[in-house]
């Protein structure tokens, strides 16, 4: 008679030796089967700056797959707004089996990795439709829940602002996010 005990033996002749380590196997084994089926999944598109063909647009934008990298996430909306709290924030998800990859986007290791050292996929823009289809820009700041092992997700802000500023007698542009904290 299979027994629990028994799976997870299996399991570790193939190299997963704890029964945590078969659970999240198993549990990404799942998500990876069910990824499409989840209202959450959209095709989105990652890129940085030098690879955004519309770099002063925010809004009702048009992917361009010779520059931007089309890939599918979860779009995640992770609080509610209230009058004691920040803005509503909103996460990120990647498929397990391209968790953590920065070979996704090529260039990461070298513009981003080996020069500030980033966590990928921080520091670039994603495009994300709405539910209406119109693609939105919004830039990855950061790992949402580092500590979460199971399904690590990336907090996004919703590009809102071009900022403009001169340096050495040049004008630079560049889309960003502008947020107050209550804290």
């Amino acid at each position: 008679m299979p027994t629990l005990e028994k799976y997870c033996e299996q399991k570790r002749k193939k190299g997963l030796f704890t029964n945590g380590q078969v659970r999240k196997h198993d549990a990404d084994m799942i998500v990876e089967a069910t990824w499409y089926n989840d209202l959450a999944t959209r095709k989105c598109y990652l890129f940085d700056y030098y690879h955004d063909p519309q770099p002063l647009k925010l809004n009702d934008l048009q992917p361009d797959e010779s520059v931007q990298i089309p890939v599918c996430l979860k779009y995640i909306v992770y609080s509610s707004q209230t009058y004691s709290k920040d803005a509503i924030t909103y996460h990120i998800q990647f498929k397990p089996s391209e968790e953590g990859d920065d070979s996704i986007v090529p260039y990461y290791a070298k513009y981003f990795k080996d020069r500030y050292d980033a966590t990928f996929p921080c520091g670039l823009y994603v495009l994300i439709p709405d539910d209406k289809g119109k693609y939105n820009k919004w830039l990855i700041v950061g790992t949402a829940n580092v500590n979460d092992p199971q399904f690590p997700t990336y907090e996004i802000l919703r590009c809102d602002k071009v900022f403009q500023w001169i340096y050495n007698n040049t004008k630079y542009q560049m889309c960003g996010v502008l947020r107050s904290q209550n804290s």
